[in-house]
């Protein structure tokens, strides 16, 4: 992806955002609607193809659309997933700078990822898992004390 190529996504996401925030059809949070678009959008969100800057393009407008509906419970973790991607969206390939902020942003929206997932499944009866992370996000046992088991 080219200096171009950023332009574009930078007005298309600045276009979209100004649309969706006009009308009285604004999307607000709506767990029911919500629920119905990540089952429909379960393939999308998992493992999403990519074979064109079209399909970078959409990805970006299905978690920014989600990002409108999802819940209160929910909506800080979906923000950060929809950050994450639309950060993944302006990777330049061989320019290392865009490729680490892409990176630590992937970091960042590990927990969220984690937390949208159990919420999801949860909730909406979807499973988006398992969800790979680098740390460990299970609570983990309690140590028994030593001497304790005597």
């Amino acid at each position: 992806m080219d200096t171009n190529r950023l332009k574009i996504i930078a007005s298309a996401l600045t276009v979209g955002l100004i649309l969706s925030s006009c009308g009285p059809s604004d999307p607000t949070p709506n767990a029911a609607q919500f629920c119905a678009e990540v089952a429909d959008n379960r393939a999308a969100i998992v493992a999403p193809t990519v074979t064109s800057d079209l399909d970078v393009d959409e990805i970006v407008a299905l978690h920014q659309r989600l990002a409108a509906l999802a819940p209160l419970a929910i909506a800080v973790e979906w923000s950060a997933l929809t950050e994450a991607v639309e950060t993944a969206a302006t990777v330049v390939p061989n320019d290392g700078a865009s490729v680490q902020r892409a990176v630590d942003a992937a970091y960042r929206s590990e927990s969220a990822a984690v937390d949208v997932a159990e919420w999801v499944r949860a909730s909406c009866g979807v499973d988006l898992g398992p969800v790979t992370t680098l740390v460990p996000h299970d609570q983990p046992e309690p140590a028994t004390p030593v001497g304790a088991d005597q």
